[in-house]
């Protein structure tokens, strides 16, 4: 069985920032579609890519996401996480100062680095975001 399930992504870019929206290992035209998913276990991944040291004011903000006209806040802050990939030097410098750095930041919504970010979910959405309420 699947459903077809409306994705709204509200995303504030700064600098010449890059993205790509996958569900699964799909690329999505766009921030804002259409997509119809077996029943099952399902990942959304939003690629932030294209910084570089000189530019380091280029980010991407997560506002929101909606998914079948429902505000996934809580689970943004909750179940998503964040895979960075941070530059050298300057990675190599923090942790030459004893910083660790985070290699999987959970909730994150300000995409400073290149990284990927994952919202893993399930089809029926419905069954997915009572499981959450719970």
């Amino acid at each position: 069985m699947n459903e077809t399930i409306e994705f709204d992504i509200n995303l504030a870019i700064s600098g010449d920032a890059k993205i790509a929206v996958y569900i699964d290992d799909a690329e999505m035209k766009g921030i804002k579609f259409s997509h119809t998913l077996d029943f099952g276990n399902h990942v959304l991944t939003i690629v932030h890519s294209g910084k570089t040291n000189s530019t380091p004011n280029q980010h991407v903000i997560i506002n929101s996401i909606t998914i079948d006209g429902i505000d996934l806040r809580d689970m943004l802050w909750t179940d998503s996480v964040c895979i960075p990939q941070y530059p050298e030097p300057w990675a190599s410098e923090q942790r030459a100062q004893g910083i660790e750095l985070e290699q999987r930041v959970v909730g994150e919504t300000f995409l400073g680095h290149n990284c990927e970010w994952q919202l893993p979910f399930t089809s029926p959405f419905y069954e997915c975001v009572m499981n959450h309420v719970r």
